[in-house]
């Protein structure tokens, strides 16, 4: 096997010969926080991830490593590369994986890796060892906008299977008066995505809240909702 950080190297250079300066501008447009990437499309990260996960097929502990060496370069287009190859691995990720990657956490800047990291491999951690769904609560506490929203999003996958319950609603009461927007959607996705096993139970935690979360949650978790349970702000 090359050296790791050849490999690292010769992928962040896969990711560059296919920026299109025009799609780059457009993604900077896109995000509202400021961004690093490339002018690259979600097809060029499936495609570099597929060339490039021969090389790394079978060891997680290497694709581990290959994985924080290029989030560490903040690059959307080169961290979008990373986590589809790590997802490969998805069925391997263990509940004692979780402290590496709550240190991940802080190399993404956008809602777009934290809500793919989050959905597809935080979640299997979570899921495989249900103890670690505490670390959630204390995520939804913290200064990091996007560590806040990881703690809901984390829960979307679970929450659409009606599974951990108390810790949706534990991390759900800490962030109904978020002022981010970006984390009022998260939590948000996460009760829409609990609604659908739970209706009444979400419909009555959102009448609960609605004097004091905004409508932007009320909007959000009341999507799926059926239409006589919905809960939306009235003027």
């Amino acid at each position: 096997m090359k050296p790791l950080t050849e490999l690292a190297d010769r992928i962040i250079e896969a990711v560059k010969q296919r920026d299109d300066p025009r799609q780059r501008q457009n993604l900077i447009r896109y995000f509202r926080e400021p961004i690093e990437t490339y002018g690259t499309s979600s097809s060029d990260h499936k495609e570099i991830a597929d060339t490039f996960y021969p090389e790394v097929k079978g060891d997680l502990p290497l694709a581990l490593e290959l994985t924080e060496q290029l989030l560490r370069h903040r690059n959307l287009s080169v961290s979008s590369v990373a986590l589809r190859i790590l997802d490969r691995f998805k069925r391997k990720i263990t509940g004692e994986h979780f402290p590496l990657l709550d240190g991940w956490i802080e190399y993404l800047d956008n809602w777009a890796m934290i809500d793919l990291f989050t959905t597809h491999i935080v979640a299997e951690s979570v899921r495989k060892k249900p103890e670690n769904a505490g670390h959630l609560v204390e995520w939804a506490g913290s200064e990091n906008r996007w560590r806040r929203r990881a703690s809901a999003v984390t829960l979307v996958p679970i929450a659409r299977k009606g599974q951990m319950m108390d810790t949706v609603f534990r991390v759900a009461d800490r962030l109904m008066t978020d002022p981010d927007d970006m984390v009022q959607k998260g939590v948000g996705w996460m009760l829409k995505e609990a609604s659908k096993p739970y209706p009444s139970e979400i419909h009555e935690y959102l009448v609960k809240w609605k004097p004091r979360t905004s409508s932007l949650v009320l909007r959000y978790a009341s999507e799926k909702l059926p239409h006589d349970l919905k809960v939306y702000k009235t003027r």
